[in-house]
Formats: structure tokens, sequence, C-alpha cells
């Protein structure tokens, strides 16, 4: 039971991604170390520092044995991961980790260290190792996670394109070599020498090494470039999407959350919630903005997902935070704003436009009475 609790604190200071960011003081040590190590593996790299980066050798083992002792409490308190495949052949959550992205990275950096501890230098191509910690900055850094999660979900369709240029490739690469290897048998004297061809040409890149020289080799490598600049383009496109999705999937998920949890919508069904989700904006303002004027007409409710705005009445202000909402009155009756309402701080809002808020009271009576309670409510306090 003790061993049991003492784990779990543990797991809870260890950042895991968007989710779990663990303890700020654990991440950042991993963060400060993975450049460390990174600047130290580049500078050994410098021949003029060699000699001075031998000598002091402080610094990698500091960094190994952090990523040591990191990647065992990792492998430890994995077993307190909801996110890992518990169900896993070999040794349960623990091999889910082990097999995991992260825990692969986890396991690599740490292989410097190993060889340092049986006397060898970390040069040569255990550098690599150390240049591969970088990985790690992907648990903290949402746009690296981001850059993961697009591919993945891209994944099929990206390895059609590649195999497609794949496929073109070759039968260029075979076209061009029946049509130079007679005038250049030196330069063109097999499908795989030309093979290299046709990746700089397809690429557009074009190194100049190996040049057709015939009419007909000359116009099939204009061809071969036009084709390389619409392939390459397909990727690239379809990342493009795919980010534009993601980060949209994201935000409707963070508002979700935020809906869920706003007293005034507490009382729906999941349905109910992803469809006004559906229908709400974020606005972030900053402090001291006046968001609404007293005596303009109405036209969207407001809910704070965070932050906090002073509303302007008589004889005392008030003030509203996170999972407050205001704008009803003015909807409901069809009549100017009371108010003035100001932000105290950097607000973040929920918008529900007044096309939006008309169609979705015309469906939810109940929310519509929630919301008229409270405008009466406030209308009694202000008075």
């Amino acid at each position: 039971m003790l061993a049991g609790t003492l784990r779990q604190q543990i797991y809870a200071a260890l950042p895991e991604g968007e989710e779990h960011r663990g303890a700020p003081g654990v991440a950042a040590l991993i963060i400060c170390t993975v450049i460390l190590n990174t600047a130290t593996t580049l500078l050994q790299s410098v021949p003029e520092l060699q000699p001075f980066m031998a000598a002091h050798t402080t610094i990698p083992l500091l960094c190994g044995g952090i990523f040591v002792a990191e990647f065992f409490l990792r492998f430890w308190t994995a077993t307190e991961c909801d996110r890992l495949w518990q169900k896993f052949p070999l040794l349960g959550k623990r091999g889910s980790y082990l097999v995991s992205f992260h825990g692969v990275i986890d396991l690599l950096v740490c292989v410097p260290m190993l060889f340092m501890l049986a006397g060898f230098a970390p040069d040569g191509w255990l550098s690599l190792f150390a240049v591969i910690s970088l990985f790690k900055l992907s648990r903290y850094v949402t746009a690296l996670e981001l850059v993961g999660a697009v591919i993945q979900n891209e994944k099929h369709t990206l390895v059609a394109s590649v195999l497609t240029l794949g496929l073109l490739l070759v039968i260029l690469s075979t076209c061009l070599f029946l049509v130079e290897n007679a005038a250049q048998p030196e330069l063109f004297k097999s499908i795989p020498h030309t093979l290299w061809w046709g990746i700089v040409t397809l690429t557009t890149i074009g190194y100049g090494d190996m040049v057709p020289v015939t009419l007909a080799g000359r116009i099939l490598g204009g061809i071969t470039m036009l084709i390389g600049i619409g392939m390459l383009a397909m990727p690239t496109g379809i990342i493009a999407t795919g980010f534009a999705n993601e980060r949209k999937r994201r935000e409707l998920l963070q508002i979700w959350k935020i809906v869920s949890s706003l007293p005034l919508f507490n009382h729906l069904d999941a349905n109910w919630i992803s469809e006004i989700s559906g229908l709400l904006k974020t606005l972030m303002v900053p402090a001291h903005v006046v968001v609404i004027t007293k005596g303009e007409f109405s036209t969207a409710l407001f809910f704070i997902a965070d932050g906090e705005v002073e509303i302007d009445l008589s004889p005392t202000p008030r003030r509203l935070r996170s999972g407050d909402f205001f704008g009803e009155a003015g909807l409901l009756q069809n009549k100017p704003r009371s108010a003035t309402v100001t932000t105290v701080k950097p607000t973040r809002f929920l918008v529900l436009g007044l096309a939006e808020y008309q169609s979705l009271m015309s469906r939810a009576p109940d929310l519509r009475k929630k919301l008229e309670e409270t405008a009466s409510q406030r209308t009694l306090e202000s008075r």
C-alpha cells in the first residue's frame, strides 16, 4: 500500500503530455537537461573545443544520470498511466511503455550513459543518441506533439503519396537509363545509379552531377521535374489540411470540456453539450477592454471560460469569473444593454451569436427557462 502511494505520487510529479503536465519544476529540469545535453554534444564536434570538452565529462554524466533516473521512474510508475495498454503481452503496462514512442526515446538516450560508465568517450556515433533526446521535448511542447498527432492521423494518405512517388521514381529512372545509357555509359551505367538522378530531379533540387544530354533525355527530365513539383505538393497539402482538422478537433474538445463544466449546462446530456459546443466561438480579450457598452443592443451571449469581468452596476459594481455568463437579459427581452462590461484581466469568452442563440432557445425550452430565472434574479439584485 505504501509503495503504491509512493508510485502514485511520483507519477503525478512526472510530466506526461498535454493531459497530465505533472510538476512544472520536473518538466523544467528535463527540458533544461535536454537542451544542455544537446548543446554539449554539438560543441564536442567543434575541432577547436574538442580538447576542452574531452577534459570535462561532468555535463554528459550529469545529463545521462538524469535521463536514466527518469527512465526507471517512468518504467516503475507506468502502471498508473491510463493511456497505456494494460494487457500488453509482456510486462503489461510497463511493456506497453517500453514499446511506445516516448518509451523508446527514453531508453535510447540512456545508451551514452552506459558506455561512459564502461569507460568509453561520449563521441562518434554515441552523439546520435544524445541528439535523439530532443524528441523528449514533444512531451512538453504542444506544437511538437501536434505534429506527431497529424502524421498519425494522416499516415495512410501520406503512405499512399510516398508510394506513388516511389513508383514514379523507379519508372522515370528506368526510362532515362534506357535513353541516356548509350550516350553516357559511365554516368548512367545502371538503373540503380540512375535512381540518384531521379531523386534529385523529382525533388527539383538538380545537383547537376548527372545531366541528360540527348533530346529525349532532356524532354524526359523536364517532364520529371513537372511531375516532381506536383507530387511533392501532395504531402504538403495533406499535412496542412491535417493541421487544420486537428486544431479544430482540439478546439472543439476544449470547448466541450468547458461547456460541460458550466453550471448553466450541467443538466444537459452529451448530445446537447456537443451541439452547443459547435455553436460557440472562442474570443480572447485583453485586460481593461470594454466587452459590451450600456445602451447598445444585444447580439451575443458571453460565457467566461477563464478570466474575470466587471459589470458597471450602481451603486456597487459586480464581478463575474470563470463559469459565469452575461448578456442574457438583452437577448431575452430584446432590449438595450443595461450595463457596461469590462475585462478585469485577460479573459477568454465562449460567445453564442444571436442567430445561434435563437435557434437553440427554440429547441431547448428548459435552457431558456433557466436563463429567464437568472435574468430575473440579476434584475432584482441590481435594484
